[in-house]
């Protein structure tokens, strides 16, 4: 073989590589986000009842409407049920910022002090949101007794009705359905709270290191030696 074809020969273009479908690629993607997302919680395991809890404030704040509604109406604001939502609303807020500086970014042990406030502040929310409940289980049973289906107020007050009572069907059931969704997430933020080494050590047990093929590796040595 002479000189020239040695030149054109090494002039040639390399084959093109295969490169990995569209649905290859996506599933990898995820793989990935997945993978760094364990890595996170592994760092910080209480995301996860931290999570949770905005999920319950959040639906404390949409709610507020059918609650504040059904809290301030004539038959269900007894009992200073209408301070109980207020304190209940603030206290979904301010159990976010104890929680917050109960586990510090910085800090692998958490703030005692702050931790037992957000324990206590969350067994005031479990305790009003079940006071509600309750309260407004046994008004709607007194009025269900009261203005029986069937009767001549029956329509008036429960379908259409005026003022305050207008309507109470469209806002009883959103408002007793959400206060006790909102107890039961903050029974489940005071759970995993307390559980959190427990599957914090699961977690630890997931492999998310990145395996590095032998195939990858000798040709990072051998370009490495060429350079």
């Amino acid at each position: 073989m002479t000189e020239n074809e040695n030149v054109v020969e090494m002039q040639q273009p390399a084959p093109p590589q295969n490169k990995p479908s569209f649905g290859k690629r996506f599933a990898a993607g995820l793989k990935e986000r997945g993978r760094k997302m364990i890595v996170k919680l592994k760092r910080r395991p209480t995301t996860i009842p931290f999570l949770v809890l905005v999920v319950s404030t959040i639906l404390m704040m949409c709610a507020l409407g059918s609650l504040s509604q059904l809290a301030m109406s004539p038959e269900y604001s007894g009992e200073m049920q209408g301070l109980c939502l207020f304190i209940c609303v603030l206290f979904s807020i301010l159990v976010i910022m104890l929680f917050m500086y109960a586990f510090p970014k910085r800090s692998k042990k958490p703030n005692m002090p702050m931790l037992i406030m957000a324990y206590v502040f969350m067994g005031v929310l479990i305790a009003l949101d079940l006071y509600l409940y309750i309260m407004w289980s046994v008004n709607y049973a007194d009025d269900l007794i009261r203005v029986p289906e069937g009767s001549s107020q029956y329509e008036s007050y429960w379908i259409t009705g005026t003022g305050s009572t207008a309507g109470v069907y469209s806002y009883l059931g959103a408002a007793m359905g959400s206060i006790l969704a909102h107890c039961i997430l903050v029974i489940i933020v005071v759970a995993l709270t307390a559980a959190c080494p427990v599957y914090h050590k699961l977690l630890m047990k997931i492999n998310t290191r990145i395996d590095i093929e032998s195939t990858q590796l000798k040709e990072e040595i051998d370009t490495s030696e060429e350079d």
